[in-house]
């Protein structure tokens, strides 16, 4: 199987690596250090914080490379080679494990990663979305802020800070327009309509917006992340498998992957007006064992529909925990104060505090889990595909987009 070269890829490899985080730090040491001192070599100083670390050399082995030897020799490697992009996520992971705090905290971790980009063979900004999530907003507008600063050229602030020049800066827009983050693509917008250098301008005018699709926000594709279940079954298979006690076997044996074997199959549903494409992995202890992709045209779909499983169980937990606690509560507070014993008289006080403890539970949990659901995904031919644990808003919005088409 081909290695896969996403940014998502190696973090999941980062992930099930017993020394993955301490690569990241190392990286990251190494890379703001050469940022910091405006040198393009990465491997001044490297043993002794590889000692410092405690790392040996066979413990930097990936299957994107050796993260050591990768740093060593950054500069003779090809671009878009595995251990270049090794090195960017885990520069990327190094920024999320310190993020940075404040806007000139970001402004000085933005320009660093603008530099090191431009001027080592270390690119961050393609993984910073995979690496850091929603916690790369503020980076993206301290990039977008950036950008602005170098089209308008000297500004006041300009000796706090090293100089950023105007390829650096190109570098930038084409790393805003290239991000899948609401954030980036918003200083995009705003970006391209205000910058004067043209070049700049024509990069930031190629950056996903609705603008783009005639103004009809539906030609942008929208996507559920999830992770895939088993689609639900008929009544007649269901009833099979429950009297058989299969249906008993099975849930364990699901139970057992997941907690023991770390069993998962995260998934993503693209839906454009085209129809849909769901991208999963199949992992094992966090390493993929597998990847698939499946596309489903929208006219070779029969229905999708979103369901939320047992909105209502915690109100119904909870109603029958506070009316065991209060029945069971009140007759031993009953007979307790006929008895005159004060233990019946606090274990009848307990079980009603906790009958109204457990209702509060129950119907406060109920209320967190109502923006989660599954997706029931049903082609004209094929299998039946479930996402669950998708965003309850996402799936909407996806499935009008499919109504509409």
């Amino acid at each position: 199987m081909p290695l896969d070269r996403s940014p998502h890829a190696v973090l999941d490899e980062l992930a099930g690596h017993p020394r993955g985080d301490d690569l990241a730090r190392l990286v990251h040491t190494v890379a703001f250090a050469a940022a910091d001192e405006r040198r393009s070599s990465l491997s001044d100083g490297l043993a002794e914080l590889v000692d410092r670390a405690g790392l040996r050399p066979e413990e930097a082995e990936t299957r994107y490379g050796n993260a050591l030897t990768a740093l060593e020799r950054a500069a003779s490697e090809g671009a878009g080679s595995a251990p270049r992009l090794l090195l960017a996520t885990l520069l990327a992971r190094g920024v999320a494990l310190s993020p940075p705090t404040g806007a000139d905290a970001e402004g000085r971790v933005a320009e660093a990663l603008v530099w090191l980009a431009a001027h080592t063979p270390i690119d961050a900004l393609p993984a910073l979305d995979a690496a850091a999530g929603e916690r790369a907003a503020g980076l993206w507008t301290a990039i977008g802020a950036l950008i602005r600063r170098t089209d308008a050229g000297a500004t006041a602030d300009a000796a706090a800070r090293p100089e950023v020049g105007r390829a650096e800066a190109i570098l930038a827009a084409a790393s805003l327009r290239a991000s899948v983050s609401p954030a980036a693509r918003a200083e995009a917008t705003e970006l391209a309509a205000g910058v004067r250098d043209p070049i700049l301008r024509a990069l930031l005018r190629d950056a996903p917006r609705a603008s783009d699709a005639g103004g009809d926000p539906d030609a942008l594709p929208t996507n559920i992340e999830g992770e895939l279940v088993p689609a639900p079954r008929g009544p007649v298979p269901l009833v099979l498998l429950a009297v058989t006690g299969l249906l008993l076997v099975f849930q364990f044996a699901r139970l057992i992957g997941r907690l023991v074997l770390r069993y998962r199959r995260p998934a993503e549903v693209e839906v454009t007006p085209r129809g849909l494409t769901v991208r999963s992995r199949t992992q094992l202890f966090g390493r993929t064992l597998r990847e698939g992709e499946t596309h489903i045209p929208t006219e070779a779909l029969l229905h999708a529909t979103r369901e939320v499983r047992y909105p209502r169980v915690g109100l119904y937990v909870g109603l029958i925990s506070l009316g065991l606690g209060t029945y069971v509560g009140v007759s031993l507070f009953v007979d307790g104060a006929r008895a005159g014993s004060p233990e019946l008289l606090g274990i009848g006080a307990l079980f009603l505090a906790l009958g109204a403890t457990l209702d509060f539970a129950f119907s406060h949990l109920s209320a967190r889990g109502r923006g989660r659901c599954r997706v029931i995904i049903v082609p004209r031919k094929g299998p039946a595909l479930a996402l669950g644990n998708a965003d309850a808003a996402l799936a909407d919005a996806a499935l009008v987009r499919l109504v509409r088409a």
